[in-house]
Protein backbone atom coordinates (compact mmCIF):
# COMPACT_ATOMS: atom_id res chain seq x y z
CA UNK A 1 0.00 0.00 0.00
CA UNK A 2 1.57 3.29 -1.14
CA UNK A 3 1.37 6.36 1.07
CA UNK A 4 1.09 9.89 -0.25
CA UNK A 5 0.93 13.33 1.34
CA UNK A 6 -1.34 15.68 -0.56
CA UNK A 7 -1.72 19.37 0.04
CA UNK A 8 -5.06 20.84 -1.03
CA UNK A 9 -5.82 24.51 -0.23
CA UNK A 10 -2.83 24.64 2.13
CA UNK A 11 -4.19 21.69 4.13
CA UNK A 12 -2.13 18.49 4.29
CA UNK A 13 -3.77 15.06 3.91
CA UNK A 14 -2.17 11.67 4.51
CA UNK A 15 -3.46 9.25 1.87
CA UNK A 16 -3.05 5.59 0.99
CA UNK A 17 -4.21 3.75 -2.11
CA UNK A 18 -5.87 0.61 -0.76
CA UNK A 19 -7.03 -0.88 -4.07
CA UNK A 20 -6.76 0.18 -7.70
CA UNK A 21 -8.26 -1.10 -10.94
CA UNK A 22 -8.80 0.35 -14.42
CA UNK A 23 -11.40 2.97 -13.52
CA UNK A 24 -11.83 2.61 -9.76
CA UNK A 25 -9.68 3.13 -6.68
CA UNK A 26 -10.23 2.87 -2.95
CA UNK A 27 -8.30 5.64 -1.22
CA UNK A 28 -7.85 6.11 2.51
CA UNK A 29 -7.61 9.82 3.42
CA UNK A 30 -6.80 10.70 7.06
CA UNK A 31 -8.19 7.31 8.16
CA UNK A 32 -11.40 7.39 6.07
CA UNK A 33 -11.86 5.20 2.98
CA UNK A 34 -13.32 6.66 -0.21
CA UNK A 35 -14.20 4.99 -3.49
CA UNK A 36 -12.96 7.07 -6.37
CA UNK A 37 -14.05 6.65 -9.99
CA UNK A 38 -11.33 7.48 -12.46
CA UNK A 39 -12.47 9.09 -15.70
CA UNK A 40 -10.66 7.89 -18.78
CA UNK A 41 -9.52 10.54 -21.23
CA UNK A 42 -10.89 9.18 -24.48
CA UNK A 43 -9.31 11.96 -26.54
CA UNK A 44 -5.75 11.12 -25.64
CA UNK A 45 -5.00 7.91 -27.49
CA UNK A 46 -1.37 7.16 -28.00
CA UNK A 47 -0.47 5.50 -31.25
CA UNK A 48 3.01 4.54 -32.23
CA UNK A 49 3.54 4.74 -35.94
CA UNK A 50 6.75 3.34 -37.32
CA UNK A 51 7.83 3.24 -40.88
CA UNK A 52 9.36 -0.02 -42.05
CA UNK A 53 13.09 0.04 -41.55
CA UNK A 54 15.46 -1.12 -44.20
CA UNK A 55 18.22 -3.18 -42.67
CA UNK A 56 21.63 -1.68 -43.37
CA UNK A 57 24.15 -3.39 -45.55
CA UNK A 58 26.95 -4.96 -43.55
CA UNK A 59 30.58 -4.55 -44.50
CA UNK A 60 32.61 -7.63 -43.62
CA UNK A 61 36.36 -7.78 -43.13
CA UNK A 62 38.32 -10.93 -43.71
CA UNK A 63 40.76 -12.21 -41.10
CA UNK A 64 43.59 -10.64 -43.10
CA UNK A 65 41.93 -7.25 -42.65
CA UNK A 66 41.01 -6.98 -46.33
CA UNK A 67 37.64 -5.54 -47.14
CA UNK A 68 35.30 -8.34 -48.18
CA UNK A 69 32.15 -8.04 -50.23
CA UNK A 70 29.29 -5.94 -48.91
CA UNK A 71 26.56 -8.32 -47.86
CA UNK A 72 22.90 -7.72 -47.15
CA UNK A 73 20.92 -9.32 -44.33
CA UNK A 74 20.08 -12.88 -45.33
CA UNK A 75 23.42 -13.41 -47.06
CA UNK A 76 25.23 -16.41 -45.59
CA UNK A 77 28.99 -15.91 -45.45
CA UNK A 78 31.68 -18.51 -44.99
CA UNK A 79 32.93 -18.65 -41.41
CA UNK A 80 36.20 -20.29 -42.52
CA UNK A 81 38.32 -20.59 -45.65
CA UNK A 82 37.96 -23.89 -47.49
CA UNK A 83 36.91 -25.86 -50.54
CA UNK A 84 33.21 -26.21 -51.39
CA UNK A 85 32.57 -29.97 -51.43
CA UNK A 86 28.81 -29.91 -51.90
CA UNK A 87 25.91 -27.49 -52.09
CA UNK A 88 22.85 -28.95 -50.36
CA UNK A 89 20.28 -26.45 -51.71
CA UNK A 90 19.23 -24.95 -55.02
CA UNK A 91 17.66 -21.62 -55.97
CA UNK A 92 14.00 -21.61 -54.89
CA UNK A 93 14.44 -24.01 -51.97
CA UNK A 94 13.00 -22.99 -48.62
CA UNK A 95 15.49 -23.14 -45.73
CA UNK A 96 15.16 -22.65 -42.00
CA UNK A 97 17.76 -20.96 -39.87
CA UNK A 98 20.28 -23.64 -38.92
CA UNK A 99 19.72 -25.89 -41.97
CA UNK A 100 22.94 -27.22 -43.50
CA UNK A 101 23.37 -25.56 -46.88
CA UNK A 102 27.04 -26.14 -47.79
CA UNK A 103 29.73 -28.68 -46.91
CA UNK A 104 33.24 -27.18 -46.81
CA UNK A 105 36.53 -28.98 -46.55
CA UNK A 106 39.10 -27.18 -44.47
CA UNK A 107 42.36 -28.75 -43.26
CA UNK A 108 41.22 -32.27 -44.31
CA UNK A 109 38.01 -31.92 -42.27
CA UNK A 110 34.46 -31.47 -43.49
CA UNK A 111 32.45 -28.60 -41.98
CA UNK A 112 28.73 -28.13 -42.32
CA UNK A 113 27.79 -24.51 -42.99
CA UNK A 114 24.32 -23.61 -41.71
CA UNK A 115 21.93 -20.97 -42.94
CA UNK A 116 21.93 -17.90 -40.72
CA UNK A 117 18.48 -16.86 -41.95
CA UNK A 118 15.17 -18.47 -42.80
CA UNK A 119 13.57 -17.99 -46.19
CA UNK A 120 13.92 -18.90 -49.83
CA UNK A 121 17.30 -19.37 -51.53
CA UNK A 122 17.62 -16.44 -53.95
CA UNK A 123 21.19 -16.89 -55.23
CA UNK A 124 24.00 -19.37 -54.88
CA UNK A 125 27.23 -17.42 -55.12
CA UNK A 126 29.73 -20.33 -55.15
CA UNK A 127 30.28 -23.56 -57.10
CA UNK A 128 31.35 -27.03 -56.02
CA UNK A 129 35.14 -27.47 -55.92
CA UNK A 130 35.59 -23.68 -55.57
CA UNK A 131 38.02 -22.35 -52.97
CA UNK A 132 36.54 -19.64 -50.78
CA UNK A 133 37.87 -17.40 -48.05
CA UNK A 134 36.51 -16.50 -44.64
CA UNK A 135 33.62 -13.98 -44.90
CA UNK A 136 33.05 -14.68 -48.61
CA UNK A 137 29.30 -14.53 -49.35
CA UNK A 138 28.09 -17.99 -50.36
CA UNK A 139 24.27 -17.93 -50.52
CA UNK A 140 21.54 -15.26 -50.43
CA UNK A 141 18.40 -16.16 -48.51
CA UNK A 142 15.39 -13.86 -48.56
Amino acid sequence: MKKYKLTINQKEYETKIVDYSDSRAIVKVNGHEYEVNIAQDTKAVTQIVRSPKKSPDIEMLSSSGKKAAVVTPGTVVSPIPGLVLSINVKVGDTVAQGDTIIILEAMKMESEIASTAAGTVKKILVKEQQSIQENDPIIEVG
